[in-house]
């Protein structure tokens, strides 16, 4: 017995011995998921971590997509104004807390209960037509954050009608999540891109930087208006040159002011943010295309440790003067803009 013992012990030493032997290897996996298209690329022994990194986000776009009608955010909204929910997944709470933390920040040009206007607009609908004043007043006060409470593990809209939307913050976030799950994994070094929103786990197995273009919204597809060498962060833009509608020759952006209701078409094409945390990468990219430079530099400003922007307009680029030493290559003069 004991001689069996020996050798099974020896056999399961072996065993991991050729694991950790094994030599680090990149492993890349497509997929669709959050409404768009998902690319992970990891360094390591094996592909297992894709594995669990595919699991964790299909987990977290079923809790936080309102298009799916069995998520806690579709079950949130169904109960508007009639009683609380109890998230079945704890990253509901999480996501819906950094929301509101981005909304204090913003001073609410971020707004999580921009679903009553967003459903309005239906801008992926060119049906050649905008919402009535009338309607966007009604659904600009059921923006009111007021009307959200959440106690302990529970969520509840006070108002019927007001609609709960992560939309602009749940691809930041769960590319933050899934990053900590690969490094609690030990991966080193991987790339999570989920639709343009792109987490840099770790560096390159080289040891340098990852190399991260940021598009010229005028030529999306052409060579990068500059690069970023980044590591351990976010890099996350949002832009009005693909996604508007035109009515009667006007063009209306998917950026809605929530103070308002209505569209928002600045002289800003784009705008990205780098910075670790990925929720506030995603949600400050959003809310600073609405709020314009000016604002966005005032809010920056105020912030003790503040992420690097970039802004692109028609007249060129800005951006924050703490990215000074990551951009490496630019296809136009950069204005820096001063921040903590």
């Amino acid at each position: 017995m004991k001689r069996k013992i020996i050798v099974a012990s020896l056999l399961i030493l072996a065993g991991l011995a050729s694991l950790y032997l094994r030599p680090v290897e990149e492993f890349t996996r497509s997929g669709s998921a959050m409404n768009t298209v998902i690319r992970m690329t990891i360094h390591a022994r094996d592909d297992s971590p894709l594995d669990d990194a595919y699991n964790l986000l299909h987990e977290l776009d079923a809790s936080l997509s309102m298009y799916n009608p069995s998520s806690d955010i579709s079950r949130i909204n169904s109960l508007a104004g009639k009683a609380p929910f109890t998230p079945g997944s704890p990253f509901t709470i999480e996501a819906v807390n950094d929301a509101m933390r981005l909304y204090t920040l913003t001073g609410g040009i971020f707004n999580p209960l921009i679903g009553a206007v967003t459903r309005l607009w239906k801008i992926n609908r060119q049906d050649n037509a905008r919402p009535s004043t009338e309607s966007l007043d009604i659904a600009a006060k059921l923006t009111d954050t007021k009307n959200i409470t959440i106690n302990g593990g529970t969520i509840y809209l006070e108002s019927e009608g007001c609609i709960l939307d992560l939309g602009g913050i749940a691809k930041g976030y769960a590319s933050f999540k899934i990053a900590e799950l690969l490094k609690n994994e030990g991966v080193k070094s991987a790339i999570i891109d989920l639709g343009g929103n792109i987490y840099a786990v770790g560096s390159k197995p080289d040891g340098s930087n990852w190399r991260i273009g940021v598009r010229n919204p005028l030529k999306p597809y052409g060579v990068p208006m500059l690069v970023v060498d980044v590591h351990d962060c976010a890099v996350v833009t949002s832009g009005n040159y693909e996604r508007f509608k035109t009515v009667d020759g006007k063009k209306y952006s998917h950026f809605f002011d929530p103070r308002t209701g209505e569209s928002v078409m600045s002289d800003l094409l784009s705008v990205t943010v780098i910075t670790p945390d990925g929720s506030l990468a995603d949600g400050l990219a959003t809310a600073f295309m609405i709020s314009g430079i000016d604002e966005a530099l005032k809010i920056l400003r105020g912030m003790n440790d503040a992420p690097g922007v970039v802004f692109i307009t028609q007249e060129g680029i800005t951006a924050t003067s703490n990215l000074r030493d990551i951009i490496t290559s630019s296809e136009g003069q950069i204005t820096f803009a001063e921040v903590p």
